[in-house]
């Protein structure tokens, strides 16, 4: 299965993808419970993203885009706000309201703070999320996707460090010797949060 960069010309049927395949995801579900506001916001929310992600790291596909992987490098692992802010995200206090703006900044704030807690600094990737469209699962495209990504983490010996939201994604990752490290709720909001890192090639389990 052909694994390719995304193109910029594709970010708006990407971001439809994303929002598709992650509109019942516990953050999003938390950040926006209405579905319909939901469903307005997702495709601009993770289109920004995208944008983030093209701009600091890289973003993987298939020519179909029919699934996409999106991941930051070691040593921009986590973005500035005036990163966020240049990339679309200036609008944000507007288009969700201050209340959900510092919900969401409460969240994405204490996930910030425990990758930095869990892999100190050591060199690593971080895995930002990864989807396949729901026409599509079952195809082996988040597969193809997972091994395009790890195959070159593994020919520069790094780190793969991720965070979720929903515990049946834990077994997903395990599949790719990710191994959970931490699990935990964020404060005030409890959001459940599972933290899991993937050591570099020819590492053992329990080595550091």
């Amino acid at each position: 299965m052909g694994i390719i960069p995304l193109r910029r010309q594709s970010l708006g049927s990407a971001s439809q993808l994303l929002a598709a395949a992650f509109f019942e995801y516990p953050m999003f579900t938390y950040y926006f419970p209405e579905p319909s506001k939901r469903s307005r916001i997702l495709p601009w929310y993770l289109r920004n993203v995208l944008k983030c992600a093209l701009r600091y790291g890289e973003v993987l596909t298939t020519p179909e885009t029919a699934g996409v992987l999106f991941a930051l490098p070691p040593g921009h692992t986590s973005l500035s706000i005036r990163e966020y802010a240049r990339n679309g995200f200036f609008f944000t206090p507007f288009v969700l309201g201050p209340h959900r703006y510092k919900r969401s900044m409460d969240c994405e704030s204490f996930a910030d703070r425990i990758q930095k807690e869990v892999m100190g600094s050591r060199p690593h990737y971080y895995l930002w999320g990864v989807a396949v469209g729901p026409r599509h699962q079952g195809e082996g495209i988040g597969s193809a996707l997972m091994h395009a990504h790890l195959e070159r983490v593994d020919s520069e010996q790094m780190a793969v460090y991720l965070e979720t939201h929903s515990a049946r994604n834990i077994g997903y990752y395990e599949r790719y010797g990710f191994e959970l490290v931490l699990e935990t709720s964020i404060p005030k909001h409890g959001l459940p949060i599972w933290c899991m890192q993937r050591k570099p090639a020819g590492v053992a389990s329990g080595d550091s």
